[in-house]
């Protein structure tokens, strides 16, 4: 649900000097939008047909007000002048017309004010206490800061700290919803990153992460998990400071742990998807080379939070493959090919981890499904199979 736009009505009418600035703008606007019909028409104006058709009744009078005060523009408005003008236009003779930025905020109101409503209302929900409310307001924000410019003045307008407060929220849902806003606000966005790099969001970025895997995965909240997977890969992408911090905070581990635990785990697949993706981009990310590198020889350990399993991210994506979801093989897979990329030598593990096998059972699975219920989704998990396969095929036949 949305920032309900009569709240945003009646405290813009609020001010008489603003009211009248509305009237005004709204006035302007639908002369506008009489002249551009009026052109939309080229420029032909005929009164006698238009009062034909009011005499012969064709024509129904308005009655709802938007539409009568559209209609008195149209029929106050010099149609004659404005097709000259619009004339002289086209031919270069004139200027058109620009909105004015002041009337154009006083209509629809500028993406400062509203964001500036939306930190307000989840202040407000925060210290009310109404945690449905909370929810929503967050969501609201999260909608907000798909903006770029709104996400850069996130914090200029006290936004940044009261979300980072709630990634500790007691309730899931208030957790999960200022996810969102961190990681909408970091998508794609350099500032945005750098400013919550300021902040040290990251370590409560990665608490569901880490609880759910200290748990086995028993009682996860998957939609708690899918939001903080995304955070963290939006706040972690193209910025080499971050990549770095993760790496310092043992982010590596983390994840090759996690991987390892999901892999064992019935159900979540989103979270298999979403977390195996983002071990395959952290590998080739060329903004941080001495983390990437680092991140590489990392996944290719056993993590040490589970030692007696020795399992490393290739063995717990050899078990992934083994789960029947094409959108999980396919970015298995792809992680896969870009380990290889990132470290030619990381072949010499799969071989010893049985992967020919697992991705040849894979490749046929996907020729299976393509030939029997021609569905050509698996055409590249079958593609990336076959190319892993002639990898490791030709590592073998080096070895010989």
């Amino acid at each position: 649900s949305k920032l309900p736009l009569l709240k945003f009505a009646r405290d813009s009418m609020a001010s008489t000097r603003r009211a009248k600035m509305l009237q005004q703008a709204l006035l302007f606007l639908l002369l506008v939008l009489s002249a551009s019909c009026q052109l939309i028409l080229d420029d032909v104006v005929d009164e006698n047909a238009g009062n034909a058709l009011k005499d012969a009744g064709l024509v129904k009078e308005a009655t709802d007000p938007l539409t009568k005060t559209l209609q008195w523009a149209v029929d106050n408005s010099d149609l004659e002048g404005m097709a000259a003008r619009a004339q002289r236009i086209r031919e270069g003779k004139e200027e058109p017309m620009k909105l004015d930025r002041e009337v154009m905020d006083a209509i629809f109101g500028s993406k400062v004010s509203y964001l500036q409503k939306s930190v307000d209302w989840v202040k407000e929900s925060l210290a009310a206490g109404d945690e449905e409310k909370l929810v929503e307001a967050l969501e609201n924000l999260e909608e907000q800061v798909t903006d770029i410019d709104n996400a850069n003045d996130l914090d200029n307008l006290g936004g940044v700290e009261p979300v980072v407060g709630l990634l500790s929220h007691p309730s899931n849902p208030v957790r999960t919803a200022a996810l969102w806003v961190i990681g909408t606000a970091a998508q794609s966005n350099p500032s945005a990153q750098a400013m919550l790099l300021n902040y040290r969001v990251l370590p409560k970025l990665m608490v569901p992460l880490n609880d759910a895997t200290a748990n086995a995965m028993v009682g996860a909240d998957p939609k708690l998990l899918a939001k903080s997977l995304y955070a963290v890969s939006t706040f972690l992408r193209g910025c080499g400071e971050c990549l770095e911090s993760f790496l310092a905070q043992n982010g590596a581990d983390h994840l090759s742990t996690m991987l390892a635990v999901v892999s064992r785990s019935e159900g979540l697949l989103p979270i298999k998807r979403k977390l195996v993706a983002l071990v395959g981009d952290l590998v080739l990310e060329e903004v941080a080379p001495t983390a990437t590198a680092a991140f590489v020889k990392h996944f290719a350990q056993p993590s040490p939070a589970l030692q007696a399993s020795q399992d490393t991210v290739t063995t717990s994506i050899a078990r992934l493959l083994a789960f029947d979801d094409r959108e999980l093989a396919e970015k298995s897979l792809q992680t896969l090919v870009n380990i290889i990329s990132a470290d030619p030598n990381s072949t010499a593990e799969m071989l010893g981890a049985g992967l020919p096998e697992i991705v040849q059972v894979v490749v046929e699975k996907a020729v299976e499904r393509m030939r029997s219920e021609e569905d050509t989704a698996w055409e590249e998990s079958m593609m990336l199979g076959r190319q892993l396969l002639e990898t490791l095929r030709n590592q073998t036949r080096n070895e010989m």
